[in-house]
């Protein structure tokens, strides 16, 4: 690039790269062994003539190290990895540059533990951490549908608080794909409540920078879906970031599929009872996800996760609010789940109150954070408590149980007629009916 007119270095375009020559410097004889997804990225790729912090690549599967397990969801495996390559941060004519690390000793320890595929090699002394997301029975996905696509939208305008998604691979043993994304290693917000609840700045700080994220999402018109604690991800600064939306349901059953998915204490009643996913449902989500940050614990730890508590929540029950929590922040997260979605907050909303609060909040340092009290009572979840995403399938029996309810509270039996003795139903809407 050169000069204030941003003209492509090498054939005069004015552009910071344009589209042509990066098609041409990254044409390489690659597959990903889908159609689909080799359109995709080629496609992304010319999309985003100098947004690198966009760009996505197909990652040979031999280009990662120190693969290592982390943990599993309701439909993906989680792994940590080094990539040697490191993510494109810029073009130098026909080169490409690129961002990675040094290497450290414990990178080397860990490739001799028995439990590493492709450890790391003495030789190889740079790369870059990256989580590896395995989505499973996803050999066969068809990536113009694929998630990957809204995720770049979003994050193409606010880069900061959505976790980046560095490429594409493929897991050669089960073909699953793996998307290859930016790692965080503070653990999730799920892990790490209690020390927010004694932490007021972070907790306004965090709060914020949820609700931008949210924003985000919802001026790309999109909604997360999967919204909660456990999918808030905190970097060693303890900032934090949104992963997972559009992984709500198995990667073959995106498009045209009627069934459930989530984790019960944060989805909103409309949706347990079926009705389509709305950014409304996300807004109750986030008032749960208000509520873990006073509390210290995850919602409704002590309960199974079962059709009772789906159809509690329907009938109008939420977490009890903390004793110590300030009344205005008690009123918007009731706002937030409130059980008509009409009457929560937008997510612009939120975002300008939370900004306002955290205005005002005193400003502490990370490193002068409250430590958790020594008697903090050690929270247990209940046995059959899951907070896992999870296909939900209780929609047809909660609704059969509330229509059942609900005609019953509406007919009861009252008084007598004084004429002939015969009893009469009271109801609020339709009077006194006689039979």
């Amino acid at each position: 690039m050169h000069g204030i007119h941003n003209i492509c270095s090498d054939c005069k375009i004015v552009s910071f790269k344009c589209q042509n020559c990066i098609s041409k410097i990254l044409q390489q004889d690659w597959t990903s062994g889908n159609k689909y997804i080799d359109k995709f990225i080629r496609e992304s790729q010319l999309e985003e003539s100098g947004v690198f912090s966009n760009f996505i690549e197909w990652i040979s599967y031999n280009r990662l190290r120190n693969i290592k397990y982390l943990a599993h969801g309701g439909f993906s495996i989680i792994y940590k990895a080094i990539w040697l390559d490191g993510y494109i941060k810029n073009f130098q004519g026909n080169n490409v540059q690129r961002y990675r690390n040094e290497l450290n000793n414990e990178d080397y320890e860990i490739a001799n533990e028995k439990d590493v595929k492709l450890p790391l090699n003495e030789n190889e002394v740079k790369g870059l951490h990256v989580a590896l997301k395995s989505l499973n029975n996803s050999s066969n996905i068809n990536a113009k549908k694929y998630y990957v696509k809204n995720h770049l939208k979003c994050s193409k305008l606010n880069i900061g608080s959505i976790i980046r998604i560095f490429g594409i691979t493929q897991d050669p043993e089960t073909s699953n794909y793996m998307l290859v994304m930016e790692f965080v290693n503070g653990g999730n917000l799920r892990s790490n409540l209690l020390i927010k609840k004694y932490n007021p700045f972070e907790k306004y700080l965090n709060l914020m920078y949820i609700t931008r994220a949210l924003l985000t999402l919802h001026e790309c018109n999109l909604f997360h879906g999967d919204f909660h604690s456990g999918n808030i991800l905190l970097d060693h600064t303890d900032s934090n970031y949104l992963s997972d939306f559009g992984l709500s349901r198995p990667v073959n059953k995106i498009v045209n599929s009627n069934e459930i998915y989530g984790v019960i204490p944060y989805m909103a009643p409309e949706i347990l009872r079926g009705k389509p996913y709305t950014k409304a449902a996300d807004i109750y989500s986030f008032g749960i996800i208000m509520w873990e940050f006073t509390s210290g614990v995850p919602a409704f730890h002590d309960k199974p996760h079962d059709l009772d508590l789906s159809l509690d929540i329907c009938k109008g029950l939420r977490p009890e609010i903390v004793e110590s929590t300030l009344p205005v922040y008690a009123r918007l997260m009731k706002r937030c789940w409130n059980s008509d979605p009409n009457k929560r907050p937008t997510a612009d909303e939120l975002f300008e109150i939370l900004s306002c609060w955290f205005a005002y909040c005193p400003k502490t340092m990370f490193f002068d954070r409250i430590p958790v009290p020594s008697d903090e009572k050690i929270i247990e979840n209940h046995l059959l408590s899951c907070y896992m995403n999870r296909k939900i399938d209780y929609s047809a029996k909660i609704n059969e149980t509330l229509t059942q309810e609900e005609l019953s509270s509406k007919f009861m039996i009252g008084e007598k007629n004084e004429i002939n003795n015969e009893p009469i139903l009271l109801s609020e809407s339709l009077g006194k009916i006689k039979f």
